[in-house]
């Protein structure tokens, strides 16, 4: 249950990479034009200008403003492709077997920041008991490749030589279809493999190496091209392939399995003696698969559009949906990713056989049916977006409401569920698939069968099924799980407690006992993984509220962890307000307050009055690193009106808890190799898959090595926390400093015992990779191969941009070819 003085705002922002200007001495602009990440649009300006306030030391208190000059950079072109597997139909239907015609389905998506063209080859790899050959439906020529820019609803055959595509907008796909015959001989068990495109290990988005079958961009002409910036991408050409296969004897069965996610971002009150003038704000997310979830034996496949009514015409849309919760109105404007839609139904949802797929849906609100806003619902810009490809994550839908409908004094819960609609791409025959929010996976299939059975997706009453922690958790497995949220007035005695300024945050659970305020210790150099240190105490600043209608004086005291041994023992803690501390010290799950100290009480709080406090933590000597235990330490801060005055939390008293959690570091790192054959002899055993264990390379033989750095801190679950952001990573990789010593003559043959191969350091984000050569390897380098520590690389810095976020695991890879 919500309390009425609660007000919750979304705390986590997008992130967008920045260029940093230097303003030098003597007002000279040192100007460099950057590349910035895909996805910020070619040809954008970003302009900068500096402001300052000062004072005059004869003229204290009297502020002067001073302005800059006006400095600019234009983002550059990048070229950007990936290829992904969208599944494997039988044109005969049942097993796979002799004779058959299998059809292989690829994705490619524009992953740059400016339209391309894709070049698509009319071949396609294969290995076992098929070959590339017969004819594709839809007017297929004999042993042609097929391609289609609108999700499938149109084939056009790739002549031979292959074809380049019509331009294709940022985030835009085009779907390929590749014809495979299954040949005599063929055993039931034997595997039919089909890549398409050509790069080492079906490598994404990099750097083209021509040869023949390569899938790659193909730059516009400058001009007549919507969109288009002028100018060649300045990443070069790029290529991408994909591997996917199927047995003999199996069934093919592809669905593009499509989850809706839902999570209440916001909350915030309005006059405190009503619950008419709520307002509560929805962020939904949809994901397409890449695997099979539903562990019934398909294949995932890209999402597309389905036929939908919009403004009097039936179009085919990937529809994303959301009904108005019963007793609310819509509030504002609901917002959508780049290459969507908003649009409007007034159909009642209530009224039986009222789905949202079959709503006249409207992109003008006024003009919805009796002239109120029933659904909001999020549909594909067909120009931009044609469908979505597996393993893609798409944020940035929000929808707010009021709780108008809400009349009188008693607790109301409003109940919201979000849907998507639409069909497997290039699938002429798919049924329509649909999935219910609140859960993780696609409800919609059973046992490899799509359900027929569309729900209203509205619950003006309680419902069975609930998302209880806001967070798409629930466990139902047909109709998704609501997400509930229960608001009330305020009572006489009501305390809140949370992060710095933010007493009302909630956490994991979307209530306000569980939000937590996340900061690390100082770890030093050369800590190694598996060993423990003595760490420095870390201070928190928390925010109290008292959120009842009295006055009222309110305590706080450290409590134990739900685990009790998420905190190590002799862990002291410290509570303090104003001149007043409390030292506690952790022992097996008790604190216990220091000889002569008294708990912290805050006398007088008025009604809706915040007040800030502090925490420090001194974590024991002996404590583990947080990146070996992937957590961190919890440290329960519980506020609460003590009503008889015994300095405990007792049963009845109103209290609210705030976690403060110390990481000993969160960043992690994973150093993993393997070996690629190169010019040298086969790899023998388990030595060509990335592991943490020895290898045994051969000369000529490549080594790759793999760094996988994560963020292990908990993500902003719930609103108002506070998270821990890892911000200016720099990775080194010094070949020449002990331990390392892959840079160095070991042997003493006259040549470094391996060297770096030219374009193969990449990081998975977005990062600036620094080369240097000598040993030490102090003298900036270029990307150059040689067999002395003067003329190869000898140090590798890996400079991220922006931050990682928690959650986030990326990786930073290098290959050096043993000499």
């Amino acid at each position: 249950m919500v309390n009425r003085n609660k007000s919750v705002s979304k705390q986590c922002k997008p992130y967008q990479s920045l260029v940093a200007t230097a303003l030098l001495t003597g007002s000279f602009f040192q100007f460099v034009a950057p590349v910035l990440a895909d996805g910020t649009t070619a040809g954008t300006s970003i302009s900068n200008t500096a402001t300052a306030t000062y004072e005059d030391p004869n003229a204290p208190g009297t502020t002067i403003n001073a302005t800059s000059n006006t400095v600019t950079v234009t983002v550059a072109e990048v070229a950007g492709i990936t290829v992904t597997a969208s599944g494997v139909t039988d044109a005969n239907g049942g097993n796979v077997a002799v004779g058959d015609l299998l059809v292989y389905a690829y994705t490619l998506t524009n992953v740059g920041n400016d339209p391309t063209k894709f070049h698509i080859p009319n071949q396609a790899t294969t290995t076992g008991p098929g070959t590339v050959s017969g004819t594709l439906p839809n007017g297929g020529t004999p042993n042609s490749l097929q391609y289609s820019t609108d999700g499938g609803l149109t084939w056009t055959n790739v002549p031979p030589g292959g074809v380049d595509t019509p331009s294709v907008p940022v985030s835009g796909t085009v779907l390929v279809r590749v014809p495979v015959t299954v040949q005599a001989g063929a055993q039931t068990n034997d595997v039919i493999t089909v890549t398409f495109g050509n790069t080492p290990g079906d490598a994404q988005n990099q750097l083209r190496s021509p040869d023949g079958g390569d899938v790659f961009t193909v730059d516009n002409p400058d001009t007549g091209v919507a969109g288009e910036v002028p100018g060649t991408p300045i990443n070069g050409t790029r290529e991408a392939s994909i591997t996917q296969q199927i047995k003999v004897g199996n069934t093919a069965k592809t669905i593009a399995l499509a989850t809706i996610l839902k999570t209440r971002t916001g909350y915030n009150a309005g006059v405190p003696s009503v619950l008419n003038d709520d307002v509560l704000t929805y962020g939904l997310s949809l994901r397409v698969e890449s695997n099979d979830v539903t562990n019934s034996g398909l294949t995932p496949g890209a999402l597309a559009g389905t036929p939908i009514n919009v403004d009097g015409s039936t179009v085919t849309r990937i529809l994303v949906s959301d009904a108005i919760p019963a007793s609310t109105t819509l509030n504002g404007t609901p917002t959508a990713p780049s290459g969507w839609i908003v649009v409007y139904a007034g159909e009642d949802p209530a009224v039986a056989g009222n789905t949202a797929d079959k709503a006249l849906w409207k992109t003008n609100p006024a003009q919805v049916t009796g002239g109120v806003v029933r659904r909001v619902g999020f549909i594909n810009d067909p120009n931009v977006i044609s469908s979505v490809a597996t393993g893609t994550t798409l944020t940035g839908f929000t929808v707010q409401v009021k709780t108008t409908g809400v009349t009188g004094s008693a607790a109301t819960a409003i109940n919201n569920i979000a849907q998507v609609f639409g069909k497997t791409a290039g699938d002429p025959t798919s049924p329509l698939l649909f999935d219910d929010s609140g859960d993780q996976n696609p409800d919609n299939i059973t046992n490899g069968v799509p359900s027929t059975t569309v729900d209203s997706g509205y619950y003006p009453t309680t419902p069975t099924n609930t998302d209880t922690g806001n967070n798409n958790q629930g466990t139902s497995s047909a109709t998704g799980d609501v997400n509930v949220y229960t608001i009330s007035l305020a009572t006489a005695n009501s305390v809140l407690n949370g992060p710095n300024g933010a007493p009302d945050a909630t956490g994991p659970s979307g209530l306000t006992n569980d939000d937590f305020t996340n900061k690390s210790s100082l770890v030093p150099a050369g800590t190694a993984p598996n060993t423990t240190l003595d760490p420095q105490s870390v201070g928190f600043t928390n925010t109290i509220k008292n959120n009842g209608t009295t006055t009222n004086d309110i305590t706080i005291v450290p409590t134990a962890p739900a685990t009790i041994t998420d905190l190590p023992n002799n862990t002291k803690v410290t509570v303090s307000y104003n001149s007043q501390s409390a030292v506690y010290t952790y022992s097996n799950g008790v604190f216990t307050i220091a000889a002569g100290n008294t708990p912290i009480k805050i006398s007088g709080v008025t009604a809706g009055a915040s007040i800030n406090y502090g925490v420090e933590v001194d974590l024991p000597s002996g404590t583990a690193l947080s990146t070996d235990i992937n957590r961190g330490f919890p440290v329960p801060i519980t506020a609460f009106v003590d009503t008889n005055n015994n300095s405990a939390v007792d049963s009845g008293e109103v209290n609210n808890i705030s976690i403060d959690r110390v990481y000993t570091g969160f960043l992690q790192l994973l150093k993993m190799s393997r070996v690629l054959q190169g010019t040298g002899p086969a790899v023998p055993g388990s030595d060509g898959t990335f592991s943490i264990t020895p290898k045994t390379p051969s000369p000529g033989n490549i080594i790759e090595y793999q760094v996988q750095y994560k963020n292990i801190s908990d993500a902003q679950s719930g609103t108002g926390n506070v998270i821990l952001n890892a911000n200016k990573v720099v990775i080194s990789e010094d070949g020449t400093q002990s331990p390392n010593n892959w840079a160095l003559d070991n042997d003493n043959n006259t040549q470094i015992d391996t060297s770096n191969i030219v374009g193969s350091a990449k990081d998975s984000g977005t990062a600036n990779i620094q080369f240097f050569s000598g040993n030490p390897a102090s003298t900036s380098g270029i990307d150059q191969t040689g067999t002395t520590v003067n003329n190869d690389v000898t140090k590798y810095v890996d400079t991220i941009t922006g931050q990682v976020a928690p959650g986030i695991q990326r990786t930073f890879t290098f290959q050096r070819k043993v000499n």
